[in-house]
């Protein structure tokens, strides 16, 4: 008998519940604002910067919904005429959802502020009304958008980390990233005014702690715009050539790893010199460099940035050899981080059976990979010869109160890294880099202009590159910066290296203070 009062009890409760909620719904509808809210099954999971500042807030945003069963055939065709017109839509689709026999069809969801602007003055809350339903806001407007993505309609991922990680978010578990908001910001600024004064694509930015493998900032450009409407989030996502995503020859940044391997296995005498004039036709096929070097030997073609010097010696190597260090430096597997975007971030030409490819490879012509992948194989030299496997997540539920270092693989030995290192460090004091010598910290670096490649071969259009270190006593990172395609400035000297300056300036003193 208990059991079956519980159960009456119950059923009871389920009723008034029902009706109490239907009575809302009702109450709300009759508001002069005509809008519902539709209550979400459960909110959804925050994201979260390494210090507890919020990447991600949920919020409330408009859809616009109709009740066919109470229009008549005039109302349907000028309800269609009216509501096409406003939103951008397909008159023939709106009125095929019109002439449902249904009480209720969404006709637009996830509205711009624009959109409901234009339509709010049709809203009657009885044959039009618009509906409130939870979705995201992001607070970093500039720079972040490729990072963490947008949902969908019910709060669904769709793109960037919200896609990668909607089974734990749409469970209410909120995210920890390693990223620094602050710094992601001030960064992500940076980059859209060079971005703008330079007449770029777009560029990117990745700063990696050397000590434990955590990504700080992952700043790219153009944005995706979450402000518009669902449908414009998602055309602008498909319309933009977003860096993170997509592969870039690296041009002279590889040189560095050409100049490891050949160390480190002995292939070169690095006071053997080479003869630049500054172009020469070998294999059938013309090198050029920006001007003639001269005489150079390995480390003055580093400090140079020498295409011959370094297509001469990239075809002393082996091709047994490159093969080992691909492996090696994880170039032929995904980049190893807990948060995968892509299923391939690099791709190499032939080099087994193409002389010219084995000699170009040397100054980064016929390998591209995507820029994460760049930052994380060239912050070799800055680590020993030790890659460390990426971190982007903090935590899950809550963040990791310690950063735990994992190493991926030692490519090169200490010795052959100090090498390289010092020869970074030269650029920096009288190379490509010399604009950044007056800076009073231990810095090391690389540029690199990389011409662009098509189907029908090189064009005259160039990417610029920069990579660096910077050693701030027991702190140390690697910075990657990428400007696409620029109409204003010849070199990665006259673009990416003042980038540079400013961003270490900063990094100098915040850097120091980051747990």
């Amino acid at each position: 008998m208990s059991i079956l009062r519980a159960r009456i009890f119950f059923t009871f409760w389920i009723l008034i519940l029902f009706f109490v909620e239907g009575f809302i719904i009702y109450s709300q509808v009759s508001k002069p604002e005509n809008i519902v809210f539709i209550p979400p099954n459960s909110e959804r999971g925050l994201i979260f910067d390494r210090n507890g500042y919020e990447l991600t807030f949920n919020i409330k945003r408009k859809s616009l919904a109709v009740n066919p069963s109470i229009l008549n055939n005039a109302e349907r065709n000028r309800i269609a005429t009216l509501l096409s017109k406003e939103l951008n839509l397909d008159k023939k689709d709106v009125l095929s959802k019109l002439n449902l026999k249904v009480s209720f069809i969404w006709i637009k969801r996830i509205l711009s502020e624009k959109e409901y602007d234009r339509i709010k003055k049709y809203v009657d809350g009885r044959k039009i009304f618009v509906v409130e339903e939870n979705y995201r806001s992001y607070p970093l407007k500039i720079g972040t958008s490729n990072l963490l993505g947008f949902v969908g309609v019910d709060s669904q991922g769709l793109y960037g980390l919200e896609a990668f990680l909607d089974n734990y978010l749409n469970k209410g578990k909120n995210i920890y990233l390693t990223i620094d908001k602050n710094l992601q910001e001030i960064v992500s600024l940076y980059l859209r005014d060079y971005v703008k004064e330079y007449e770029a694509k777009g560029g990117f930015v990745g700063i990696m702690d050397l000590n434990t493998g955590e990504i700080l900032v992952l700043a790219s450009l153009p944005d995706i715009d979450t402000n518009g409407s669902l449908t414009e989030i998602i055309n602008s996502s498909q319309n933009i050539k977003c860096p993170i995503y997509s592969l870039y020859e690296p041009g002279s940044l590889f040189k560095i790893i050409t100049a490891g391997i050949a160390l480190e296995e002995k292939l070169v005498d690095p006071l053997e010199t080479v003869y630049c004039k500054g172009e020469e036709i070998s294999d059938g096929y013309k090198v050029k460099c920006t001007e003639p070097h001269g005489i150079v030997n390995l480390e003055e073609a580093v400090v140079k940035s020498c295409n011959i010097y370094f297509y001469h010696l990239a075809k002393k190597i082996p091709y047994s050899i490159w093969n080992k260090y691909f492996d090696l430096l994880g170039i032929n597997n995904p980049v190893p981080i807990d948060a995968k975007f892509v299923d391939r971030d690099a791709t190499v030409a032939d080099i087994e059976k193409s002389l010219v490819n084995r000699g170009t490879i040397g100054f980064g012509h016929g390998i591209a990979m995507n820029p994460l992948k760049m930052l994380w194989i060239l912050s070799v030299f800055g680590n020993d010869g030790i890659l460390l496997k990426l971190r982007l997540i903090k935590g899950i539920g809550k963040p990791s109160e310690e950063s735990h270092r994992e190493i991926f693989r030692q490519v090169f030995s200490k010795e052959t890294s100090e090498e390289v290192l010092k020869m970074m460090r030269e650029v920096v004091k009288k190379g490509t880099a010399k604009n950044l010598s007056s800076l009073k910290y231990y810095i090391a670096g690389k540029t690199g202009t990389a011409q662009v490649s098509t189907s029908q071969g090189y064009i005259d259009i160039y990417n610029h590159f920069f990579v660096g270190y910077i050693f701030l006593g027991d702190k140390k990172y690697s910075i990657l910066i990428m400007l696409e395609e620029p109409k204003k400035g010849r070199f990665a000297a006259e673009t990416v290296v003042p980038l540079f300056r400013e961003i270490i300036k900063r990094l100098a003193i915040y850097g120091r203070m980051i747990n």
